[in-house]
């Protein structure tokens, strides 16, 4: 029988030659049944043995080498053949001598190195004495591994040396704690995260994805503590003719944006109004680091303090600086002057959805109700659809639905789902991107440096310092201007606007609140969005699991894309059915909730 010692994921092994071509040789391991083809690169020697017990033979001998003795006996000379020291050593060189040799030689390797075609080369005193050092070390390392290893596949917790949260936040994967578990991991087929769950590490994933995402994050802690307002309000001139009122759900605290009316023998001029946290210079500094506000269930992470939130809010009742922009329209909602101030502002209204919706919907717009501010409303509404109309695009996405999480006293979990696209969205999303084109069209005349939001075919849309189109949205330049209180880049373009408005300096391109927004604004952003659906996510699941829902509706949304109702997930059935229309609806089965991993299992049962 033919026998061959191969090299094989950098171990030496015996296998059976059943043939062997120019490049490649095919072999099959003593054990196995099933052949496999090798490079002839990796064949050390082919030899033949009628001898059963040949390997058995080899290793024996091996074990019985003194290679140090090897090693004094060839101090003549440095390099040697493979031949030379197996005569030198056994002074004859049967085939199991040879092979006996070079596995003493070889695993491990101390005393001479394998230059390959059967040369080696003598080591000195001094890289033994580095070897058996190093292997020495990877055999301490090794029974540190085996040790870790045995404890956690018993699922019991060891002595940690780091705190084992560590392993799944910002984890160094190259320490033997992350090797380790990651294996068990595995091996027990379950991810990281239930390995420290079914350990006792974690009581509460919800506790763990805040705790990860915090420092990460905010590594100094999420609290901010109070700042002296000085934004010279006094200076700045009052507005009192207007009636000033707002648009937000209930849940919104920070009011950032609102609008007024007043009317003209030719028509009517449209004022937008946002605050101006910007007047506090010092803000800038502490938005450009946190970039933005963080929303998740339950809770928010503010990008500024929260005393200065609490002032800036628009609240019905306050008198407050704010950045205006009048647009004067004509009775066919033609826009002929445009205009932008500084100043105050007395807030006559918060205007809440949940209610409005209630009466100004597509249905009621037809209907007069008496409701406040229904005229006002209305005007703006086809003021708005005049602007959708000179775009040419859409502002609301018909099928995107909103997601409002709130908890009761006992725990109990509530969503609320709200479709968008009605004639509130459009209203408010049309003027505040007429706004926000307005102002950047206005600081790129002044050649005032300002953060645009730049989309171009087939390209993403990407934070910029230079003006250019967004074709999106079907304008010419497009800024963030209208969420001082919760954007960094919003907070900086309005302290541009300011700056121009009030003649006094901008900022320049390499001020630290302006580069590192640019810099650094939408990846940071979209880890926010992240963390946020994640824990949507892990809260729609025990709201899934607290009303005992094992079947639930599915709308198809893009290709075989399906929204679940009433929940914020989104699954993807292009293993189970084709693709439907958007709106095309089926039922889904669900089981089997996972909470660490936030993965369900599904199947579709109606199509």
């Amino acid at each position: 029988m033919t026998y061959a010692l191969i090299l094989d994921n950098n171990q030496y092994k015996f296998v059976n030659l059943i043939s062997s071509e120019k490049k490649y040789s095919v072999v099959k391991e003593l054990d196995g049944k099933t052949d496999k083809k090798i490079k002839n690169d990796n064949l050390v020697l082919s030899f033949e043995a009628k001898n059963a017990n040949i390997v058995e033979q080899i290793t024996a001998l091996q074990t019985e080498i003194d290679l140090e003795l090897l090693w004094e006996l060839s101090e003549e000379q440095e390099n040697w053949s493979w031949l030379e020291l197996v005569q030198l050593y056994f002074a004859e060189a049967e085939i199991s001598q040879q092979l006996a040799l070079f596995l003493a030689i070889e695993v491990p390797e101390i005393y001479f190195s394998y230059l390959g075609e059967h040369k080696f080369k003598r080591c000195s005193a001094e890289e033994i004495s580095t070897r058996k050092l190093q292997i020495q070390r990877q055999q301490e390392y090794q029974h540190k591994f085996d040790t870790l290893y045995g404890t956690l596949f018993q699922l019991q917790a060891p002595e940690w040396k780091i705190d084992p949260l560590n392993l799944v936040n910002k984890p160094d994967k190259n320490s033997l704690e992350y090797k380790v578990a990651s294996k068990v991991a595995k091996d027990l087929k379950i991810s990281l995260l239930e390995l420290l769950f079914k350990l006792g590490y974690i009581s509460s994933v919800e506790e763990l994805l805040i705790t990860s995402f915090n420092k990460h994050y905010f590594p100094q802690g999420t609290q901010l503590p109070d700042l002296a307002i000085n934004d010279h309000s006094t200076d700045i001139p009052l507005n009192a003719e207007l009636k000033v009122f707002s648009i937000d759900d209930a849940l919104t605290t920070e009011i950032d944006d609102a609008f007024s009316i007043q009317t003209t023998g030719d028509g009517w001029i449209i004022g937008v109004h946002i605050s101006a946290p910007s007047l506090n210079p010092e803000l800038l500094s502490i938005a450009s680091e946190r970039l933005s506000t963080v929303y998740y269930p339950g809770n928010k992470i503010t990008m500024l303090p929260e005393n200065v939130i609490s002032h800036y809010s628009l609240d019905q009742g306050k008198q407050l600086p704010v950045v205006s922009i009048y647009f004067t329209i004509d009775h066919e909602f033609t826009i002929t002057n445009t205009e932008s101030k500084l100043e105050q502002v007395l807030i006559s209204d918060n205007l809440r959805t949940d209610n409005l919706e209630q009466y100004f919907n597509s249905e009621n717009l037809q209907l007069e109700h008496g409701y406040p501010y229904e005229s006002e409303l209305k005007l703006l509404h086809k003021f708005a659809l005049k602007l959708e109309e000179l775009r040419g695009r859409s502002s609301v996405n018909q099928l995107q639905v909103d997601y409002n999480f709130s908890f009761t006293d006992d725990g109990k979990i509530a969503i609320k789902p709200r479709l968008r696209g009605n004639p509130i969205d459009k209203l408010v999303s049309e003027l505040m991107i007429l706004a926000n084109c307005s102002w950047g069209r206005m600081l790129t005349n002044a050649f005032i440096p300002a953060i645009y939001r730049v989309k171009q075919p087939m390209l993403p849309v990407v934070m910029t310092l230079t003006p250019n189109s967004h074709t999106g949205l079907n304008v010419d330049y497009y800024t963030w201007a209208s969420s001082p209180l919760r954007r960094a880049v919003d907070l900086v373009n309005q302290s541009q606007i300011i700056s121009l408005l009030q003649k006094t300096k901008a900022l320049t391109p390499t001020d630290f609140a302006l580069a590192n927004v640019v810099e650094n604004f939408d990846e940071t952003y979209s880890a926010y969005l992240k963390f946020q659906d994640s824990l949507e996510r892990y809260w729609s699941l025990r709201y899934l699991e607290q009303e005992n829902i094992t079947q639930i509706k599915a709308t198809f949304t893009y290709r075989n894309n399906v929204q679940l109702d009433g929940v914020p997930i989104t699954l993807d059935l292009s293993a189970h059915t084709k693709a439907k229309p958007a709106g095309t609806e089926v039922i889904l089965s669900l089981d089997k909730f996972n909470f660490v991993n936030q993965t369900f299992e599904f199947k579709l049962i109606e199509n």
